[in-house]
């Protein structure tokens, strides 16, 4: 479907079906603000898939008629692909929310679920893995 006429289903809940267990654990990098994972089943350590995920919280202005800070929630998930060169490439999905101290818990919530619909949703599959605006 062309991106001109896709909709989704705002502030839907999303429930993952099929597929199996990806656990993740921490690897010891040290990540300001965040936290580096990697699958703890993956063993080769050139083609480990991983996730590095950041937060930053919101301020208020710090003086009047300044801007306040946007807090910041941002992962990247990287799994390794080897070409048929032998070179390996990160694959990545990033993921970033941005929002002011004041949106509400609920309004987030509905954030999240319409970027999850927005990576999931049928009308979407074809940009994602054709490149495909129209």
């Amino acid at each position: 479907m062309a991106l001109q006429s896709a909709s989704i289903q705002s502030g839907a809940t999303w429930a993952p079906t099929g597929g199996s267990a990806l656990a993740f654990t921490p690897d010891g990098r040290t990540i300001t603000g965040g936290l580096s994972l990697v699958v703890s089943s993956d063993t080769n350590l050139l083609t480990r898939r991983s996730l590095v995920a950041k937060s930053s919280l919101p301020a208020a202005a710090p003086t009047v008629g300044a801007m306040a800070k946007l807090g910041k929630n941002s992962m990247v998930y990287m799994i390794p692909f080897t070409s048929a060169d032998g070179k390996i490439y990160n694959q990545s999905v990033r993921i970033e929310m941005s929002c002011h101290a004041e949106y509400s818990e609920a309004n987030k919530t509905i954030l999240v679920a319409d970027a999850a619909a927005l990576l999931v949703d049928p009308d979407f599959t074809n940009f994602w893995v054709k490149s495909l605006l129209t």
